[in-house]
């Protein structure tokens, strides 16, 4: 079993912490105004904020587990395991500005869905490998994409 890391480039870093400082100065001045809109919608916001930070955050990619039966893409909270018969090929992909349909441009990484049907679990768009299986295909992105290729390519055969 081997495990490769995934860590947020310096671009998903900025974003990440300038999104949430800007939300939260947003957040303040809409709780501390005199009307009663400003603190429900500051109210409501605040809820909104936080319910879709953690989201990103509990689905944003920690690391890859190789191992001899399945790939496992293990997020924050959960984990996604692919079988390695369901794998039919995987590539790396170069760096490329990922076009989301839904999803996170950027704060916790690219989480969400992009426009050729793939689920990203981007955090860094230099070191990305896509893996297409039977019904989804997924793109990650890992320190070490040409090792990660290599060791899945020589451990599932099939790819």
């Amino acid at each position: 079993m081997s495990i490769y890391l995934s860590k947020s480039s310096a671009f998903v870093k900025i974003a990440t912490i300038g999104t949430l400082i800007l939300l939260t100065l947003i957040l303040i001045s809409l709780l501390i105004s005199d009307n009663n809109y400003g603190i429900i919608s500051g109210t409501l916001l605040t809820i909104l904020t936080i319910g879709t930070a953690i989201y990103f955050y509990a689905n944003s990619l920690n690391k890859i587990i190789v191992d001899k039966d399945y790939l496992i893409l293990k997020k924050n909270f959960g984990q996604i395991k692919i079988p390695k018969n369901e794998i039919n090929g995987i590539a790396k992909l170069k760096y490329s500005n990922l076009t989301m349909t839904y999803g996170s441009k950027g704060i916790f990484g690219f989480v969400g869905n992009t426009m050729d049907n793939s689920y990203s679990l981007v955090k860094d768009r230099k070191n990305m490998v896509k893996i297409s299986t039977k019904n989804k295909k997924y793109i990650i992105s890992s320190d070490e994409p040409d090792k990660l290729i290599s060791e899945i390519k020589t451990l599932y055969n099939n790819v």
